[in-house]
C-alpha cells in the first residue's frame, strides 16, 4: 500500500483569457466565460488559501499589461512566423484598438490579487500565447518570446515566474 503522507498533488492553472482562445472560438461566443474569470480566479485563491492549498497560475505575459497600448509598447523584436496566420496573436493585436473589451484580454490586477496569496506561484505560459509545435516558428522567435514573458513579469511584479 503507498504511503499517502509522502504523495504531492500539484495543480497548475493556466490563466489566458481570450489569447488562449481567440483562434478557436469567436469572442462573442465566448465572452460570457471569459467573463467569469474575474468571479473565478478569487473564489478559487479564497478556496486554495481555505485549504492551504498551492497552486502554480500559467500565465500569459500579455495579461500583466493594462490596456492595448501598453502591451504594443513592449512587443519584442523577433516575432513567431506561424505557417498559419489564425494563430499569430500579433496579427489579431491590431484589431483591438477599436474594441471596448481590455478586461476580456488583459487582468494585471489578477496576477497581483494571485501574488498576494501564500502557496501561489506565478508561472509562465510563454509572452503570447506561443504554439511551439505549429510549423514556421523558429527557436530564436520562442526564445525571444520567453524573454519577453520574463522581462515583462519582473517589470510588472517584481516576480520572477517559474
Amino acid at each position: 500500500m503507498n504511503n499517502l503522507s509522502q504523495a504531492t498533488f500539484v495543480i497548475s492553472l493556466d490563466v489566458e483569457l481570450y489569447w488562449g482562445m481567440r483562434d478557436v472560438v469567436s469572442l462573442n461566443n465566448y465572452q460570457k466565460q471569459l467573463e467569469g474569470v474575474r468571479q473565478a480566479i478569487p473564489a478559487l485563491l479564497e478556496l486554495f488559501a481555505k485549504y492551504k492549498i498551492h497552486a502554480t497560475w500559467a500565465t500569459v505575459g500579455f495579461l500583466y499589461y493594462a490596456d492595448i497600448d501598453q502591451l504594443q509598447k513592449n512587443i519584442p523584436q523577433q516575432l513567431p512566423s506561424y505557417d498559419q496566420p489564425k494563430l499569430d496573436p500579433y496579427q489579431y493585436i491590431n484589431t483591438l484598438k477599436q474594441e471596448n473589451n481590455q478586461q476580456l484580454h488583459f487582468c494585471p490586477d489578477l496576477i497581483e490579487l494571485v501574488k498576494q496569496y501564500a502557496g501561489q506561484e506565478i508561472g509562465t505560459h510563454t509572452f503570447s500565447h506561443y504554439y511551439c509545435l505549429e510549423t514556421g516558428q523558429t527557436q530564436a522567435q520562442f526564445k525571444a518570446d520567453l524573454n519577453a514573458a520574463i522581462a515583462t513579469a519582473k517589470k510588472l511584479t517584481l516576480a520572477q515566474p517559474v
